[in-house]
């Protein structure tokens, strides 16, 4: 018997763990279900061994709770959850701007604006899953600028869980035109090295983005 390749190992986990996040995401695992490794490689048709690697992943991003005895089951998704992830996800931005600002470039500023352009052509042609993936390319190079790898990190695994919530509830009506005017917005700050300006339009999207993602949830509970 050969063992499993590490890549193929972990590309394993990582399906895993993207599949049941997002059921949890979008609400077809409630909160305080159980979640059994054996109902899981059913539904899921992986093994039990990358399951139970991806919900010790899912308790590490707070979606899952595991106890002794009691094993796994999902968390209340309050709105509490909802404002630290998204305050998270934009203080983390907000130091990458603030430590990569002095070392900006055309170049770089560029590649934001083409990013933008290519953004609002997917919503113009509904193409709401590649918008989505832009608008992560946009925030990703945004702090990848700051030159931070573990914020990096951590940003990239906190916009997973964000990325899973929007396919499940999407956005509230105009709410993606406006990101694009939020992005044109803050390139315009960082042209201009106005480090206070961009801090307060990645805090107001933080506050918009929030408000709308709470509502769509309120509205299809």
């Amino acid at each position: 018997m050969t063992e499993e390749d590490p890549d193929t190992a972990q590309n394993s986990v990582d399906q895993a763990t993207r599949q049941i996040r997002e059921d949890i995401l979008a609400g077809r695992i409630a909160p305080g279900a159980r979640l059994k490794t054996a109902e899981l490689a059913k539904r899921l048709g992986f093994s039990t061994m990358p399951l139970r690697e991806a919900l010790r992943k899912l308790e590490g991003e707070g979606l899952v709770e595991i106890e002794p005895n009691r094993g796994a089951t999902v968390r209340q998704l309050d709105r509490a959850y909802i404002t630290d992830l998204f305050e998270l996800n934009t203080e983390l931005r907000i130091f990458a701007v603030r430590r990569g600002m002095a070392a900006l470039t055309l170049e770089r500023i560029r590649e934001l604006e083409a990013l933008v352009i290519k953004y609002r052509a997917q919503i113009a042609a509904g193409e709401d899953l590649a918008a989505i993936e832009t608008n992560r390319s946009f925030n990703v190079r945004l702090v990848t600028f700051g030159g931070n790898r573990e914020a990096l990190r951590v940003f990239q695994r906190g916009w997973d869980t964000i990325f899973a919530f929007r396919r499940g509830y999407g956005y509230g009506t105009g709410r993606r035109q406006v990101m694009a005017e939020e992005m044109n917005l803050l390139i315009d700050a960082l042209k201009r090295q106005d480090a206070p300006a961009a801090e307060a339009i990645l805090r107001m999207q933080n506050a918009a983005m929030m408000e709308d993602l709470v509502s769509r949830i309120a509205s299809e509970e």
